[in-house]
Formats: structure tokens, C-alpha cells, sequence
């Protein structure tokens, strides 16, 4: 079953920014009941990464290799290499254009994700954004349910087509 992202708490949804270079990024900010390095250990350990992120590996050190399989009904490319363009433990990993930042909080710690979204014919803007929120929001609900100790693999992808997250793109006008 789907949700539509505008049922969730506001806390929980990502968002779209367009940056002065011309870029259009995902953005999820969260607050995480967990400290840093239980998380970074959660985003880096292979064995950890297993219940909520299995087709994800690196080489954890700067220049090195990343390999994310997302699977076959993924409604972008199923796999993405490239290079570790960050890795300073236990506050930032980027991989590629995605990117995981955390910083501790007096609750926890707070979890700043994003990713550069790769525009591609033939699909709108919208439709790809609500693709990649979805996609991504569904990983960053595993992640937390990991920590918790009860990963769901069949948590479903809220659907943001109905959100006002995509008029950032300029496909929605406010309702």
C-alpha cells in the first residue's frame, strides 16, 4: 500500500532545492533517537548495511570505489558506481552525489541526506523527483527501523506526486 507523502508528519519528508549552480537536489533532514556513531556504524558497516540498505558497498576511504545495486523495479538505473568523494568518520560519507551528514544532538543526532537528481528525456522533472524521494525516504525509514532492530523490507515508497515539495520544480501550482 502507498501513502501519499502529504499524510506523513512534516519532520519525516524530504524536499526539492534547486541551488544557484543549476542543480536540483533531494534533501531529507532528520532526527535520529540514536548517537553518531551508532549511525555511521549503521551507513558504513557492510554487515549493518545488509538489513536496510543490501545492494550498497564502498571502499571506505576517499577516491574509493562505490557500487549501489537497487534492484530490477527501480523506476531509475538499477545500478550506480563512481567514486567516495567524502569519507571523514564519523560525520560524512559522500558517494557520488549522494550525500550523509550527521551531527549530534542532545536526543541523538541529526541526519542531513542528499542526493543530485540526473534529469533524463522522456520523464518529467516531477515524476523523476517523486522516483527519488520516494526511493530514498523508503531507505532512510529502513535505516531508522534497523537501528530500532526491526528493519520491514516491505516498507513501501510514500508517493510524493501530490506533494507540494515537487512546485519547487515548477510542475504544481500551490493547491
Amino acid at each position: 500500500m502507498t501513502t501519499q507523502a502529504g499524510a506523513l508528519p512534516p519532520d519525516r519528508l524530504g524536499a526539492v532545492v534547486r541551488l544557484d549552480d543549476g542543480q536540483t537536489v533531494v534533501r531529507f533532514a532528520r532526527r535520529l533517537a540514536f548517537p553518531v556513531d551508532r549511525v555511521w556504524r549503521a551507513i558504513t558497516d557492510r554487515g549493518l548495511l545488509a538489513s536496510w540498505f543490501p545492494g550498497f558497498a564502498f571502499e571506505p576511504e576517499r577516491g574509493g570505489r562505490y557500487t549501489i545495486h537497487f534492484g530490477g523495479d527501480c523506476e531509475g538505473p538499477a545500478d550506480v558506481e563512481g567514486t567516495v568523494v567524502e569519507y571523514a568518520p564519523p560525520n560524512l560519507l559522500q558517494c557520488g552525489t549522494i550525500r550523509w551528514e550527521l551531527e549530534a544532538a542532545d536526543d541523538g543526532c541529526r541526519l542531513a541526506f542528499s542526493d543530485v537528481l540526473q534529469f533524463q528525456d522522456g520523464r518529467s522533472d516531477a515524476e523523476i523527483a517523486n522516483a527519488v524521494l520516494g526511493g530514498w525516504h523508503r531507505y532512510l525509514d529502513l535505516l531508522e527501523q534497523s537501528l530500532e532492530g526491526t528493519p520491514d523490507p516491505d516498507t513501501p515508497e510514500p508517493d510524493y506526486s501530490g506533494s507540494d515539495v515537487l512546485v519547487a520544480l515548477g510542475e504544481r501550482e500551490w493547491d
